[in-house]
């Protein structure tokens, strides 16, 4: 009896699933998020949780394609000065806010001073730093806004004005830390302005509902330029922490798409027909704060990453990692694979054993994923059998593991890059002086030189030379992070959706989808 109860309560199950996926709904398209976002204010936002919801309500002047090429967007034209150091964008006569009102130029020049100004913080207001006076306005030492390089020459007319030719400055204004801004909605909200009933954006979708760690819906903003009729009327974010319950409801239909796969199940997913993997201009690292007593020595900070092999790692992670010890991708112009540090156990030990008080315990953050937890536990096992030291762990949720990064780093943390464009200029940028996204407290005045005459060289050879110098100062001499492994774009998409391709930016943008 017990066991026909048991077959029955199966069957009903079985007959609820395959219900739930034959009633997937035919307007929104559902993604999962693997945490909340810590903000989706594109001011301050620095990871991917928050791009992903940032990157489909809002828009720059410019956006990329799908093989990274930025293309007109809020812009619809623009023109670059023959000595490359102006840049006059034409905004679109039809470029209008969501709640109806028309998009002027005036909303980026908001938007920038509100990005360059030292009381808002802003951890990438260094990828503005190539305009005229913007570094010297965002560190105080120039109090007017009106002598950086961005203005409104008219309601339509926004002029840029860098201090002298950027190979890749074109990439910026598709990045969200150039998105225009509503002036009047931040200074009314403060704080609160990004919440559903106050938001405004000028993106494909808009905000409709934000239930706090469970799900994030858009649809479409009627006032979009672009008003193709087949475009997915709704997006829904679904929060799901755990990987193998993402999984799960990927497999039962209750969600189209999934990234941050379950490691153990790489393999088996790799050979379904819904898997897709792609290249991407990713990598993984531990870094230092080297400032901390325990990692302060370089001699400990080299020894560790000697003390490395990163193939037990590409081996645990196998087909999404490739062990990388450089910082430039091999897929960037300016990568040099003689770059870093390579793996010496013989070497470490010799070094370790110079260190006049070396560490007896040492302990490494990491954000609470199941990848990388992994990842922290093989550190911890190589590190305590070729070097003797007691590695003890530590993971916190997303949100509060950035916040503790920006607030104080601890002295080992592990941490990943994405370009934000394709050049390898946003790789480098990332650990000079003034990125408030450095947290090693790495600063070196010959490695900001470099990175400084490499952004303004368009010469391939002297870039190449610059970048593989500058990677040799912060990789090998100063030993500030231990690159592991440079990752691939994986997702699991549902057989209903169509026109699905990732960038190597590992972007996808959900207006181009369509339902099959």
């Amino acid at each position: 009896m017990m066991k026909n109860k048991l077959f029955q309560a199966l069957v009903l199950g079985l007959a609820l699933v395959a219900c739930t996926a034959k009633k997937a709904p035919t307007t929104r398209i559902r993604m999962r998020l693997p945490t909340e976002p810590p903000t989706l204010d594109w001011d301050l936002a620095t990871d991917n949780v928050s791009k992903e919801i940032i990157f489909n309500i809002q828009q720059g002047l410019l956006r990329h394609d799908a093989d990274t090429k930025p293309i007109p967007a809020l812009a619809e034209s623009y023109e670059i000065s023959k000595d490359a150091t102006a840049y006059t964008f034409k905004i679109r006569k039809d470029a209008k806010w969501s709640d109806g009102r028309d998009l002027v130029a005036q909303d980026f020049v908001d938007a920038w001073e509100r990005v360059l100004n030292p009381k808002t913080a802003s951890e990438y207001a260094y990828f503005l730093f190539d305009l005229k006076n913007a570094k010297e306005y965002q560190s105080g030492a120039l109090k007017d806004f009106s002598q950086v390089g961005v203005k409104a020459t008219d309601a339509k007319t926004l002029v840029v004005n860098l201090k002298g030719p950027t190979a890749y400055w074109l990439h910026i204004p598709a990045f969200w830390i150039s998105f225009p801004i509503r002036k009047d909605i931040v200074e009314k909200y403060g704080d609160r302005w990004t919440d559903v009933e106050h938001i405004v954006s000028s993106g494909p979708y808009k905000l409709k509902e934000w239930h706090r760690d469970s799900k994030i819906v858009l649809e479409l903003d009627p006032n979009y330029y672009d008003k193709q009729a087949d475009r997915i009327p709704e997006v829904e974010f679904r929060i799901v922490k755990d990987d193998s319950v993402a999984v799960s409801l990927f497999e039962t239909g209750d969600l189209d798409i999934v990234r941050n796969l379950p490691p153990s199940q790489l393999r088996s997913l790799a050979k379904t027909p819904e898997f897709r993997s792609s290249p991407y201009l990713r990598l993984t690292y531990f870094g230092f704060n080297i400032k901390d007593p325990a990692v302060a020595d370089p001699k400990v900070r080299k020894a560790l990453a000697m003390a490395v092999d990163r193939s037990e790692i590409e081996k645990l992670l196998t087909p999404m990692a490739k062990a990388s010890a450089v910082w430039i991708p091999v897929d960037l112009a300016g990568a040099d694979a003689e770059r870093g540090i390579k793996t010496d156990v013989a070497a470490a030990k010799a070094l370790w054993a110079q260190v006049k008080n070396p560490p007896k315990e040492l302990e490494i953050w990491f954000d609470q994923n199941e990848t990388y937890k992994l990842v922290a536990e093989n550190l911890q096992n190589q590190w305590s059998r070729n070097l003797g030291v007691n590695v003890k762990l530590s993971s916190q949720e997303w949100k509060v593991y950035l916040k503790q990064l920006s607030t104080k780093a601890p002295a080992i943390y592990r941490m990943g890059w994405g370009a934000d464009y394709p050049d390898p200029a946003t790789f480098m940028d990332l650990f000079t002086c003034a990125s408030g996204n450095n947290f090693t407290g790495f600063c070196n005045a010959t490695y900001d030189k470099n990175i400084q005459q490499s952004g303004i060289s368009t010469d391939p050879a002297l870039r190449q030379k610059l970048y593989s110098e500058a990677q040799k100062i912060f990789l090998e001499d100063e030993t500030a992070i231990i690159p592991l492994f440079q990752e691939q774009s994986m997702h699991l998409v549902g057989s209903r959706v169509a026109n699905f391709k990732a960038d190597l930016i590992g972007d996808f943008f959900f207006d181009r989808l369509r339902f099959k």
